[in-house]
C-alpha cells in the first residue's frame, strides 16, 4: 500500500500523516483468536440458561411422569438404546440415577400401555428420519412421551406430550455434538425434579450408588433385579418444585467455571499440542474410553482426524489392535485408567504407546499412568452424584458425563483448531 501511495504526488504533510496512522495502526497489539477450547463452553454456556428457561417445562413433565408411575405401580421407564446411544448410556444404570430406567429392548415382555418414555435426538436433520417411528410406537402403545431435542427444526406435526428444548439454533446436524450434552443435562434436571414430584407425593424412587464407592455394589444389587427396578420408598420430606433443579443447575455453573480456569484450560491445551504434532505428521493418534456418554460420541462429528475404537469389555484385544508403539492414545477413564470392572491400564500399557489421559486421578497412583505425556483432570469427585436429597443413597444427579462431553469437545476442538494453522503456516 505505502510502495504506491509514495508515487502519487501528495502533499508532504498529507503524506506524512497517513504514515503516522499506518503506523499507529501496526503498533497495536492484534486482537487475539478466541480460544477453540472456550468457544466450546460459551456454547454450552448459552444451552443451560436456555435449561433454566424451561425449568417449569421440565417440572410439568416429571410430574406426569410421578402421577403415572404411582397410579401404576407396574408402570416402565422406557429408555430406548439403539436409537440413541450417547443418551441412553449417560442416563441407564447410573451413579445418582434411575434404578427404574432401562432399554425396552432388555424387557419387552414386561413393557406395559402406560409406560414413560424418555427419548432424545442429537439432529433433527440426520437423526430426525428415525425418529417418527419410535415415537409413533409409544404414542400407539400408550406411553407418556417426554421428548429430549430442539424445537429448532422439529417436525410441525410432531407428537409428544412433552418437548425439552436443548437450545439448537437450528435442527442442522452441525449442532449435534452439543444437543447430545445438553438433552444429558436436561434429562438430569428431569430426573431431579421428579425425584421431587414423587416425594410430594410421600414417595421416593430407587437411586443407584457409584460402584466406584465401597457399598456400592452391594446397595445397587437388590435395585437391580426385576423387582427391584419398581422399587418406591416412603418420603415424609416432601421438596417443593424447582428445588432440585436449580442445585443441579448451580453445579453445572461450577463445572463451568472449573472447565474454563487456567487449570484445565493449561491442560487441555499442553494436550492439544502433543495431539495435533502427531496428526500433523500423520502419526496415528488413537481415542478409547471407559465412560458413559463418551463410548458413542467419540465415532461421531469431530473436528480431528482421530482413530476412536471402543474396548469395554474386550480390552485385552482392542488396544492391540488399534494402537502400538509409536502411536499416541488419548484415554478418556473414570477414576484412573481401570475400573473395578476392567483392567484398562494393563493392556494399554502392554501396546507401548504413548498416551494422552483424561480422568478424576485415583488414590492408587499407579493406576493413573504417570508415564502419560499429558493429563487433563475432571471436574467432580467419587461418588459421582451432586445433589442432596432427604432419602436413600443421599444424592443423585452426576455431573461426570457433562463433564466428560465437554472436555473431549473442548480437546477437539483445540487440536483441530493447532492442525489448521499448522496447515495455513505451510501454504
Amino acid at each position: 500500500m505505502l510502495h504506491r501511495i509514495k508515487r502519487q504526488v501528495l502533499p508532504c504533510l498529507w503524506l506524512l500523516s497517513l504514515l503516522t496512522v499506518v503506523s499507529c495502526r501496526a503498533a497495536e497489539p492484534q486482537a487475539q483468536p478466541r480460544s477453540a477450547s472456550l468457544a466450546v463452553l460459551e456454547s454450552f454456556k448459552g444451552r443451560v440458561a436456555v435449561a433454566r428457561e424451561d425449568v417449569p417445562q421440565i417440572i410439568k413433565a416429571a410430574e406426569a411422569a410421578a402421577e403415572r408411575m404411582v397410579s401404576k405401580p407396574d408402570a416402565l421407564i422406557n429408555v430406548p438404546y439403539a436409537p440413541q446411544p450417547s443418551f441412553a448410556e449417560e442416563i441407564v444404570n447410573r451413579s445418582g440415577g434411575l434404578a427404574a430406567a432401562l432399554p425396552p429392548e432388555e424387557r419387552w415382555r414386561e413393557t406395559t400401555d402406560h409406560d414413560v418414555l424418555l427419548f432424545s435426538v442429537r439432529s433433527w436433520e440426520k437423526d430426525g428420519p428415525k425418529t417418527p417411528d419410535v415415537l409413533k410406537d409409544a404414542r400407539k402403545r400408550g406411553w407418556l412421551i417426554v421428548l429430549f431435542a430442539s424445537k429448532a427444526g422439529a417436525p410441525k406435526d410432531l407428537d409428544v406430550d412433552y418437548l425439552v428444548d436443548n437450545g439448537a439454533s437450528t435442527g442442522g446436524a452441525s449442532e449435534a455434538p452439543m444437543n447430545a450434552i445438553t438433552n444429558c443435562l436436561n434429562a438430569w434436571v428431569w430426573h431431579c425434579e421428579y425425584a421431587a414430584a414423587l416425594t410430594r407425593r410421600g414417595k421416593c424412587p430407587g437411586i443407584l450408588k457409584s460402584i466406584a464407592l465401597p457399598d456400592g455394589a452391594q446397595y445397587d444389587a437388590p435395585l437391580q433385579t426385576r423387582r427391584g427396578r419398581h422399587w418406591m420408598g416412603e418420603c415424609n420430606t416432601p421438596i417443593e418444585p424447582g428445588k432440585l433443579a436449580d442445585a443441579y443447575l448451580k453445579r453445572v455453573d461450577e463445572l463451568v467455571a472449573a472447565l474454563g480456569g487456567e487449570r484445565t484450560q493449561g491442560q487441555i491445551g499442553k494436550a492439544a499440542d502433543i495431539i495435533a504434532e502427531r496428526m500433523t505428521a500423520g502419526r496415528t493418534v488413537g481415542v478409547a474410553t471407559c465412560t458413559h456418554v463418551l463410548m458413542s460420541e467419540i465415532f461421531l462429528d469431530t473436528r480431528s482426524p482421530w482413530k476412536p475404537f471402543n474396548v469395554v469389555w474386550h480390552a485385552k484385544a482392542a488396544f492391540p489392535e488399534n494402537v502400538k508403539k509409536g502411536d499416541l492414545l488419548v484415554w478418556f477413564g473414570y477414576i484412573g485408567v481401570s475400573t473395578v470392572l476392567e483392567d484398562y491400564n494393563r493392556y494399554m500399557r502392554e501396546t507401548g504407546a504413548d498416551v494422552v489421559t483424561c480422568f478424576v486421578r485415583d488414590e492408587n497412583e499407579s493406576n493413573n499412568a504417570p508415564e502419560a505425556l499429558a493429563h487433563i483432570d475432571q471436574s467432580w469427585v467419587r461418588g459421582d452424584a451432586e445433589v442432596a436429597i432427604p432419602f436413600a443413597p443421599g444424592r443423585m444427579a452426576p455431573v461426570s458425563g457433562l463433564d466428560q462431553g465437554l472436555l473431549f469437545r473442548m480437546l477437539d476442538a483445540a487440536v483441530a483448531a493447532r492442525i489448521g494453522r499448522a496447515k495455513a503456516t505451510r501454504e
